[in-house]
């Protein structure tokens, strides 16, 4: 789903028939701030630093390697990682093109389909700069 507000767009990528939604990608303004947000178990280790975080999306051949901040919501019991890459043409033809979103995490891969990520990418890709 994508949508925009004043001050961020957002696309977020939900389980079909439930209200899981591990998966958000957001571009905040004004200063056009890319970032992903992918849910993971609240039993994650390390609960605070940095881990390599790789993102796929078959059949495109672009491979995005990033350093994820962990952030662990003690009162929620929530852990997420959060990177901040640029918005640029690999991202955009990953998510457009991709079949499904595959983040890696050391011996973990995690698959997403896309279906509808193409179609709902608007507000996102006209906030960040829609690369050419």
């Amino acid at each position: 789903m994508g949508d925009q507000q004043e001050n961020v767009a957002t696309l977020i990528y939900g389980v079909p028939q439930s209200d899981d939604a591990p998966i958000a990608f957001r571009c905040e303004l004004p200063a056009r701030d890319f970032f992903i947000t992918m849910a993971v178990d609240p039993n994650f280790e390390p609960k605070a630093g940095t881990v390599p975080l790789t993102l796929t999306a078959p059949p495109s051949m672009e491979q995005l390697t990033l350093e994820a901040d962990i952030l662990f919501i003690e009162d929620m019991e929530v852990t997420f990682l959060e990177a901040k890459p640029a918005f640029d043409v690999p991202i955009a033809r990953m998510l457009k093109q991709g079949n499904e979103l595959r983040f890696t995490l050391g011996e973990k891969t995690f698959v997403y389909p896309l279906a509808g990520a193409a179609d709902a990418m608007g507000p996102i890709e006209a906030a960040c700069a829609k690369p050419t």
